[in-house]
């Protein structure tokens, strides 16, 4: 029943969360002094919270018309899962191959791990760029789509540049959670009875961290989300991304409040999963051998 209660709660303080940002402007005046006027800022928004009550405005059904939301909400959340994916995938592949490695090479694996961690998301991307470009001015070959003019809808670059970052983060988080998990006395009583370390590994040590694997996605999907609305506008991809900017320019704020929330679905699916997993494994002790 605090679930069900809890949904359109989260929604109202949602939506009143953008209003109340989009307000913020009105609430400060600047002149020959810094003044503060509320009346202006309630005024603003009052007459927002009306305009999302009129879903059958005209204003609003023109540019309803005018976005194609359903195409292009399907192509940027393809991007956010695919990326997620390789996340997913990689981050758990890398942080086990640099477990089970040997310590000397498992030490450089960390170190260059750690280096890459400094790199920005959009060097990766301007390298991409600088590639694709001289390969094509070499060779002629074009082999990558890199931006999204004339229709073109590129997959490869905007997927595996929107990872790079939450990748490294999730194997530094893996890798520091397998170490700890690693000194538990069921991981020792499982060597001492004659184990292989890959099979502690992978039947124990993963089963009993993969709760917080999944609550550490959340983390993963708020960078996701947040790369992949400055690498729409820089690759100019027809992304949903590009709904928000036309929203604003034309002072549709119903628009861009669904827009909004249409945005916040992925990290609500993960919140929900983090849930019912630690439900699921609530009151369980660690697996025993």
């Amino acid at each position: 029943m605090y679930k069900l209660l809890e949904i359109p709660i989260r929604i109202f303080l949602m939506v009143s969360g953008i209003l109340f940002v989009f307000a913020l402007p009105s609430l400060v005046g600047i002149g020959d002094t810094l003044t503060i006027n509320f009346q202006p800022f309630w005024k603003y928004v009052e007459a927002n919270f009306q305009k999302i009550t009129q879903l059958g405005s005209h204003s609003f059904i023109r540019l309803y018309e005018q976005l194609n939301l359903a195409e292009s909400y399907l192509y940027s959340m393809t991007i956010v899962f695919s990326s997620l994916l390789v996340v997913v995938f990689v981050g758990m592949a890398v942080a086990i191959l640099v477990q089970m490695a040997p310590k000397k090479l498992g030490n450089l694996f960390k170190k260059v791990i750690n280096f890459f961690e400094a790199v920005p998301d959009l060097l990766i991307l301007f390298l991409f760029q600088f590639f694709v470009i001289t390969l094509y001015k070499t060779t002629g070959l074009k082999f990558l789509q890199l931006y999204g003019n004339f229709g073109h809808k590129p997959y490869v670059i905007p997927i595996i540049t929107v990872s790079f970052l939450p990748t490294l983060f999730l194997i530094q988080f893996f890798i520091k959670v397998l170490e700890e998990e690693e000194l538990r006395d069921y991981v020792l009583y499982g060597k001492a009875k004659g184990l292989s370390q890959f099979r502690v590994l992978m039947v124990h040590m993963l089963r009993n961290i993969f709760p917080l694997y999944i609550i550490q996605l959340r983390t993963s999907i708020w960078i996701i989300l947040s790369t992949i609305y400055l690498l729409e506008f820089m690759l100019n991809i027809p992304g949903f991304t590009k709904n928000f900017v036309i929203s604003i320019g034309t002072g549709e704020i119903l628009m861009l409040v669904i827009c909004l929330l249409l945005f916040t679905v992925p990290l609500l699916l993960i919140e929900a999963t983090g849930y019912l997993v630690s439900r699921f494994y609530k009151g369980k002790e660690s697996a025993s051998l």
